[in-house]
């Protein structure tokens, strides 16, 4: 969905959004429900645990450093293809957020790759993801995120 704007040799380079430590782990990205017997099939590690309404998680397995890494992440990249790959990754670095009574796309401020690019070209491209982005919060509102202080706002509903 990001080719347009972030190479995928920028984040296979990277795949900082494939890590997290404890304080980020709300980043673990949510699974639909419509798509979860695809990630188990597609990816023979990791376990999904329920969140959310209708929704799954992968189980996080912290490191002596205090790190987890994404049960899909290979040394290839990652084992989901795109029909399976949870909207969460699909869209990284942008995130769906509640702020007030009011749902905002936000874009994180921890990947370099687009926080070093002009800021009206990452608020124009998430202007252009939006209504995308908010059909599927609507479909899914697991995915939708709280509002955190400090992270730009591209788009709003």
């Amino acid at each position: 969905m990001l080719k347009e704007i972030l190479s995928p040799k920028t984040c296979a380079k990277c795949r900082l959004c494939c890590s997290f430590d404890r304080e980020d782990s709300w980043e673990n990205p949510v699974i639909s429900e419509k798509t979860a017997e695809i990630v188990k099939e597609q990816c023979k590690k990791g376990e999904l645990l329920p969140y959310g309404e209708k929704s799954y998680r992968f189980a996080l397995s912290f490191n002596d450093e205090g790190l987890a890494y994404c049960p899909a992440l290979t040394e290839k990249g990652c084992c989901l293809d795109d029909n399976a790959k949870p909207f969460d990754c699909k869209i990284w670095p942008y995130r769906v957020m509640r702020k007030g009574d009011k749902l905002v796309i936000v874009l994180s401020p921890v990947c370099e790759s687009m926080t070093a690019m002009d800021f009206s070209k990452t608020k124009t491209f998430g202007e252009k993801i939006a209504k995308e982005i908010f059909m599927q919060a609507e479909e899914n509102p697991d995915i939708i995120k709280e509002y955190i202080e400090g992270y730009p706002i591209v788009a709003e509903k």
